[in-house]
C-alpha cells in the first residue's frame, strides 16, 4: 500500500487546517461526499469508542460547518479578505472570522481595520481539496516557494492554479465570490 492510502481522511483535514494557522485564510466549512462522511464517522467512532456519531458531533469536533452532498465534494472551504493589511495604516486584520461574517452580511463592501479605518475590499473564497496529496503526483509542481514572501506553503488547486497560504499571492486565479 502507498503511504497516501494509509493516511486517514481526518488526518488529511487536520493537516490542511493546521497549514492555515497564522495566515490570512479562514476555514469556514467542509463539504464531504457520503462515502467520505461514512469513513470519518467510522474513524471517530474508533477514536472515541462510541457509536452513531452525528453530523453535529462531527461539526463540533472539527469546529466547522459540515455539508454532505454528491457533487463538488471532499473540500475545505476557506475565505480571505483582501487587501490585508490595511492600505491606510498597514495593520494586519484581526478577528478574521468575525470580519468575514460582517463583510458578507454588509452590502457596503468595506473592511474595517483594527485602527478603525474603513476601506473597500473583496472576499475571496477557495475550495481546498482534502485529497490534494494524492492528486499531487499528477501535477508537476512548478512553484515550490512563493515569489512574494518566499514561503514554501503553496496550495495547488490544479496544474496552473496555486496560491500562498502565508500571503496574498496567487497565480492569477479568478476569485469566487459569494454575494447575495
Amino acid at each position: 500500500m502507498r503511504a497516501q492510502e494509509v493516511t486517514s481522511i481526518l488526518e488529511r483535514i487536520y493537516r490542511l487546517l493546521s497549514s492555515l494557522r497564522g495566515g490570512t485564510l479562514v476555514p469556514t466549512g467542509v463539504v464531504l461526499s457520503p462515502e467520505s462522511h461514512a469513513k470519518i464517522v467510522s474513524e471517530l467512532s474508533e477514536i472515541f469508542e462510541a457509536e452513531n456519531i452525528s453530523r453535529i458531533q462531527l461539526e463540533h469536533h472539527l469546529a466547522l460547518a459540515v455539508s454532505i452532498r454528491s457533487e463538488n465534494t471532499d473540500v475545505v472551504i476557506v475565505k480571505e479578505l483582501v487587501p490585508n493589511p490595511c492600505p491606510v495604516c498597514h495593520h494586519r486584520l484581526t478577528f478574521l472570522r468575525e470580519l468575514i461574517e460582517r463583510f458578507e452580511n454588509d452590502d457596503a463592501n468595506l473592511i474595517r481595520c483594527p485602527m478603525g479605518h474603513r476601506y473597500p475590499g473583496q472576499l475571496k473564497m477557495y475550495y481546498l481539496n482534502i485529497f490534494q496529496q494524492d492528486e499531487g503526483n499528477e501535477i508537476k509542481k512548478s512553484v515550490t516557494a512563493c515569489p512574494e514572501c518566499g514561503s514554501k506553503n503553496i496550495q495547488y488547486l490544479g496544474p496552473a492554479e496555486m496560491f500562498c497560504l502565508d500571503c496574498d499571492w496567487d497565480s492569477g486565479m479568478a476569485p469566487r465570490y459569494r454575494r447575495i
